[in-house]
């Protein structure tokens, strides 16, 4: 007979509720979330448990922690526990268990340790760029205080000239200098962030794949290999696109079907790099992506085109990790740009590695630099 176990992961301990189908009855206990508890914990499972709980910040490292003690262990989706519930958030135990029972828990694809790694790369790393924009909004509300407005996209140490200073207060010039040497440090280790991702990238071979693609570069194959994961787990171009919140969103009432705009359920840091890569391959691809963009903007905008562009970008990125084919419209000029980016990235990888060394290992115990490979197929 299986046991139905539901995990309430929190900070200081676990609560853990047993479900019994036949009695109709909940067991509660609950034990310290430290490697004491854990181990207690696990001498009273066994292979005939089942186990389910909530994706947290550690859940997969709990699952990690669970599978080789008990027969199986599901990661419910929050999102759709709250659609299912009174739309609150509720981490219970109990409700859990049941629903492990009946087999109605939604669940969530766990991915292996290199593609969780490199999520969680990436999304610090967006907050790096996060605190980056942060940083020059700062400095660019101080500049209009003098009427100067700063360019979109300008460079911070050639635009803040010492005359544009001397005519600040004392106090706004301290505040620019402040922002302006915070927003200097941020970039440095964002640019380190890229050649940690971009050295991860080039160990992946289907991944590798995806900079052939116009307008695709390190980070953006790197968001798109992440977030999709395993490629086979889609069996059609709409899941996918549904995954990354591209679908359209239909409202649907009696006989009158309306199509709006795309449901923005799926990943958002996914559908922001495809909007981003969409709006290049639109400038220079000239292949059927660049001419499925010209269909589009003629028919619908140049908004709405993009969108669509970015959808279509995410299924043939999906086709390419499926097969290993590189993209077939490739500009030869494009990848040679691309080739001269990842130098400049290995470059940032080695002083990256020469300062770790330099922290950790004892000085006269350095270890050689092992070498780049990182390669575009040709």
């Amino acid at each position: 007979m299986p046991r139905y176990l539901g995990l309430d992961l929190h900070a200081r301990y676990v609560h853990v509720c047993e479900w019994l189908p036949i009695e109709q009855k909940e067991e509660h206990s609950r034990f310290p979330n430290t490697a004491a508890g854990w181990d207690r914990f696990l001498q009273t499972v066994g292979p005939d448990c089942r186990v389910a709980l909530e994706v947290t910040g550690n859940a997969f490292e709990v699952y990690d922690r669970l599978s080789p003690h008990v027969g199986e262990v599901l990661l419910a989706n929050p999102v759709a526990l709250r659609r299912l519930g009174s739309g609150r958030h509720t981490d219970d135990a109990a409700r859990l268990a049941k629903m492990l029972a009946m087999g109605t828990l939604p669940t969530v694809w766990v991915p292996p340790q290199p593609v969780r790694e490199l999520r969680r790369l990436l999304r610090y790393r967006e907050r790096l760029s996060a605190q980056m924009t942060r940083l020059r909004n700062q400095i660019r509300a101080v500049l209009r205080r003098y009427d100067q407005h700063l360019p979109r996209g300008a460079d911070l140490d050639r635009h803040l000239d010492p005359a544009l200073l001397e005519a600040m207060s004392a106090a706004d010039r301290v505040i620019v200098l402040s922002a302006l040497r915070q927003w200097q440090r941020t970039k440095e280790e964002r640019d380190a962030f890229d050649a940690e991702v971009t050295e991860r990238l080039a160990r992946i071979p289907e991944a590798r794949v995806l900079l052939t693609l116009t307008g695709v570069g390190p980070i953006t194959a790197a968001v798109i290999w992440a977030v999709l994961g395993d490629a086979r787990r889609f069996r059609s171009p709409k899941q996918v696109a549904r995954y990354a919140g591209l679908d359209p969103s239909v409202h649907q009432s009696g006989e009158t079907c309306f199509h709006g705009h795309i449901s923005k359920n799926g990943n958002a840091l996914l559908r922001t790099y495809l909007v981003e890569a969409a709006n290049t391959l639109a400038r220079f691809d000239r292949g059927p992506l660049g001419a499925f963009y010209q269909r589009k903007r003629r028919q619908i905008g140049h908004k709405r085109a993009v969108v669509a562009l970015a959808r279509k970008l995410l299924i043939v990125a999906w086709r390419m990790l499926l097969t290993g084919e590189r993209y077939r419209h490739a500009r030869p000029k494009t990848l040679r740009t691309k080739r001269w980016q990842l130098n400049v990235l290995r470059q940032h990888r080695r002083d990256w590695d020469t300062l770790l060394r330099a922290l950790l290992v004892p000085e006269g115990e350095m270890p050689p630099c092992e070498q780049d490979r990182t390669q575009i197929p040709a």
